[in-house]
């Protein structure tokens, strides 16, 4: 009945904040020291989970993105996220929606106006969340691109959509660009004395798979991708428990995924004292129940995406009794 847990924005880079990297976590590191720990080259939680439930490469982010938004479809689909683009010293950077608060009356405007401007191109614009949009592409128009944790502070010119087909991903941009800036949207928000909403991030793009394999019987997570895989897999999406006790009980064959994205919101928004919280949180809800999860489960592994790779921390039984092995501050996981 083994465990994952899987903890994004946790471990910090070398070059964050000391306040980042000087945070202590007790119960994690105890638990950190006595495990069996290997380093996997999967960029980030998300490309974890593809090869986790072995989806191709690259996986089709966009489209199981909508299955865990309740609105799975048919076709070829890309994320179309609403970011801000802002001019840094001598690059243009891009910051997303964490930091915008777009409103559901926002993303419906903004997006008719895309799908206005784009309809006769044969796309499709579907914001599923304020802050989550989609874009329906005909197949053989479908670009390469990067993901938008990868671009996220860094300047977008070299990471821009490369056009396969005959459409032009970077005009198109632009247009959207424009469409948007001159929005009534954006007047009202800059009167208000908030971000733009100036652009949107294409990324994930894909078609559903036909199948994915189970791998959990249960799926624990507000995280809109795991939650996807959870139900096109067919395993039971469930909504994140206080702590690691209210984590159901699994017969012998059975496996549960839990994504603990709480992190990830402070850190985007740059509220270093909303990140230590959340994380001070999960070592007292989650980390120092890992002892009692070990002998219900039999075995939990610890996922840590790092700034290379993934720290996967497996503990058993007898990790237990590991109660020698020295502690290390956990930026030295990092």
């Amino acid at each position: 009945m083994p465990l994952d847990l899987v903890v994004p924005d946790l471990l910090s880079p070398a070059d964050a904040s000391a306040a980042l990297r000087e945070i202590r976590l007790p119960a994690l590191e105890k638990w950190l020291a006595r495990a069996d720990i290997e380093t996997t080259v999967d960029a980030g939680m998300t490309g974890w989970l593809a090869r986790t439930f072995e989806l191709p490469s690259p996986a089709p982010i966009a489209p199981i993105c909508l299955a865990g938004e309740g609105e799975a479809r048919p076709g070829a689909w890309m994320r179309a996220d609403p970011v801000h683009l802002r001019i840094e010293r001598d690059h243009l950077a891009l910051h997303d929606a964490a930091m915008l608060d777009v409103t559901r009356d926002e993303a419906d405007a903004l997006v008719a106006a895309l799908q206005a401007h784009f309809g006769r191109d044969g796309l499709e614009f579907h914001a599923a969340a304020p802050e989550r949009w989609y874009v329906r592409v005909p197949e053989a128009e479908l670009p390469a691109t990067t993901p938008l944790e990868g671009v996220l502070g860094r300047d977008v010119f070299g990471l821009l959509p490369r056009s396969k087909g005959a459409f032009n991903w970077r005009s198109a941009l632009t247009e959207a660009q424009m469409v948007l800036g001159a929005h009534a949207v954006n007047a009202a928000r800059d009167a208000r004395g908030q971000p733009a909403i100036n652009s949107v991030w294409l990324w994930g793009e894909g078609i559903a798979p036909s199948q994915v394999k189970k791998v959990y019987a249960l799926v624990y997570a507000d995280d809109i991708f795991a939650r996807g895989l959870g139900a096109l897999s067919g395993a039971q999406p469930r909504p994140l428990p206080r702590a690691i006790g209210d984590v159901a009980g699994l017969r012998a064959d059975e496996s549960a995924l839990v994504v603990l994205d709480r992190l990830t919101a402070g850190l985007r928004r740059g509220d270093e004292s909303v990140w230590r919280k959340a994380a001070e949180d999960l070592d007292a809800g989650w980390f120092e129940g890992l002892g009692a999860a070990i002998a219900r489960f039999g075995r939990v592994r610890v996922a840590l995406p790092a700034e290379e790779g993934i720290r996967v921390a497996t503990l058993t039984s007898a990790s237990r009794w590991r109660w020698y092995r020295p502690r290390r501050p956990l930026a030295a996981h990092a």
